[in-house]
């Protein structure tokens, strides 16, 4: 009867070891290239529900060197309950990493360099940033500007570029000092400026479907919004748009947006319905740049005040159809476009820019050698396997 007992306490010491035992987090690096700035999301709902309970007390744990990586949790759906855990690890070529969810007592105080807002004190300018880009677009109240005949508003879904020189956020300082104290960031004064023209065109990536007689269509204002995330890793938000008419027919369309810490471009994924292709334009401002064309990367290098200003719009390779110039030489619809196929009623393309005076890259060549090397990772991901 003794030795019955030992065993049954051995057998239940074992069982509750096991179920203390960490998830294991196995990545593998597919590519002869250096990982690094690059998100791995972990689907919470593959957790067991013991792990998912007590998530926000869990953090990525390196073994090889017995530290923590930052980590965010997001809730994609607003429910009140985390779906993500995201991270980024830094992996050479091809190689392999092993983390543990691991209960973490302690947190690194972290900065939310990846942020968005709406912006009700500026006509409701949507804006978001990380610690290299930052862009803004514009909301209903603008449009209802215009549409009453007041000054200020603007009926546009382009896309704007603020232009940054340091890596800490900048959106609510900038408004801030404008607001209260008159200073305005379309002047540099020391951290960059908005000197970027978006007008009625589609700035740095808005869409378009172009038609007959040099004509293109596309959507007003946002008329919704959703923040759905902020932190040092990603901000993700959606925006809603009214129906508006294409060249077929009306088009339903919705944006979720995600920018991540440490990346020049930001993740544009589309819902979609009324069309089987749309294209994303840059705006050939004054006319005074060069298309570089790479087939699913489009370039658009530009003189811009006395700097050089390169957009760009990536695409992965099963969206990509072509790229084509549209212009008519009218102000704000001049653009070079990258034609996209809408496949399963959705699209994804990336969306950024490298300006020269933020230091970066060490010149362009090396940008366009980044965007070459980011093109084949987005076809390539790193492998994750849980256990």
């Amino acid at each position: 009867m003794f030795n019955k007992i030992i065993f049954i306490s051995i057998f239940i010491g074992f069982l509750s070891a096991c179920s203390q035992k960490p998830i294991t987090i196995q990545l593998t690096n597919p590519l002869d290239m250096e990982r690094v700035n690059e998100t791995v999301e972990i689907d919470l709902s593959e957790l067991p529900t013991e792990v998912t309970a007590k998530i926000d007390k869990l953090g990525i744990y390196d073994p090889s060197t017995e530290n923590f990586l930052i980590s965010q949790l997001i809730d994609t759906d607003q429910d009140g309950q985390m779906d993500q855990l995201i991270f980024q690890p830094q992996m050479a070529p091809g190689s392999e990493m092993t983390f543990h969810l691991k209960e973490q007592s302690e947190r690194a105080e972290t900065l939310a360099y990846c942020f968005s807002r709406i912006v009700p004190t500026r006509i409701d300018d949507y804006t978001w940033e990380n610690d290299r880009v930052a862009f803004r677009t514009y909301g209903p109240a603008a449009q209802a500007l215009v549409e009453e005949g007041k000054d200020g508003g603007i009926i546009s879904s382009g896309i704007d570029c603020w232009l940054k020189k340091v890596n800490y956020p900048i959106i609510n300082k900038w408004y801030k000092a404008s607001e209260e104290e008159g200073i305005s960031y379309h002047e540099d004064h020391g951290e960059g400026l908005d000197n970027y023209h978006v007008g009625i065109s589609r700035g740095a990536g808005g869409l378009a479907i172009t038609g007959e007689d040099d004509q293109y269509f596309v959507s007003k204002n946002f008329t919704g919004h959703r923040t759905l995330a902020t932190g040092p890793l990603r901000t993700l938000f959606e925006l809603d748009y009214a129906d508006w008419e294409g060249p077929k027919g009306m088009i339903k369309e919705q944006k979720t947006i995600s920018l991540d810490y440490g990346n020049n471009l930001m993740k544009i994924e589309v819902s979609l319905q009324g069309t089987d292709h749309i294209a994303a334009g840059i705006s050939l401002q004054e006319n005074n740049g060069g298309i570089i064309d790479k087939n699913n990367i489009l370039i658009y290098k530009q003189d811009h005040f006395d700097t050089t200003l390169s957009n760009v719009i990536l695409t992965p390779l099963k969206h990509f159809n072509s790229q084509y110039v549209h212009n008519p030489q009218i102000k704000d619809q001049n653009h070079v476009f990258l034609d996209l196929k809408v496949l399963d009623q959705s699209l994804v393309y990336y969306v950024g820019f490298y300006w020269s005076e933020s230091n970066q890259f060490a010149d362009h060549e090396a940008w366009e050698a980044h965007l070459d090397d980011l093109a084949i990772k987005i076809e390539n991901p790193i492998l994750t396997n849980i256990n």
